[in-house]
């Protein structure tokens, strides 16, 4: 391993390591889930730029991006759509969350496409990270500008601390389904 990429290695742990201090100390579900946006986009956009020539140090940033966006998406649809769609009286199959959930089925879709590539060793394909990436776009502006800010809104702020704490405790096995 080079310097310069011992330095690269390095200075995407520290960033994913500030930026997960930051979330820890969220108080918002805003803050909570717009910082785990964002350390998804980071963790994506250094595995594309290392993905071409050195697939081996892009695969561990899959991983860690595919665990982290399995995650979130596990702790939007078992704890806070449920929230959302009791506190607006919302049945799941009407409303903003189950267009959410057609969103999470066709992200997984691409993830699946692209893990695919990456385990078998193949090169980049623009096709499943440009879909990828076009869903992700919409989606999180959705969740920022709609879903999150109304359950900050709607939520004490004793709620939404427990919210958060149950994210944060949910248990490994219920995200981590993969990975080469």
């Amino acid at each position: 391993m080079t310097k310069q990429s011992n330095v690269q290695a390095h200075s995407i742990i520290i960033e994913t390591f500030r930026i997960e201090k930051e979330r820890t100390m969220a108080n918002t579900i805003s803050d909570f889930m717009g910082q785990d946006h964002d350390r998804l986009d980071e963790l994506f956009k250094q595995f594309q730029e290392t993905e071409q020539e050195h697939p081996d140090k892009a695969k561990p940033l899959f991983k860690e991006f595919l665990t982290g966006l399995q995650r979130h998406i596990v702790w939007e649809e078992e704890i806070l759509f449920p929230v959302f769609e009791q506190h607006a009286d919302m049945t799941q199959g009407h409303g903003p969350t189950t267009v959410m959930r057609m969103e999470h089925r066709q992200i997984k879709e691409f993830l699946d496409r692209i893990h695919e590539r990456v385990a078998a060793g193949q090169p980049a394909e623009d096709t499943a990270e440009r879909g990828l990436l076009e869903v992700l776009g919409m989606h999180n502006l959705k969740e920022e500008r709609v879903l999150y800010p109304w359950l900050d809104s709607m939520l004490e702020e004793r709620e939404r601390a427990d919210l958060i704490e149950r994210m944060q405790q949910l248990p490994p096995e219920r995200y981590e389904t993969c990975c080469t």
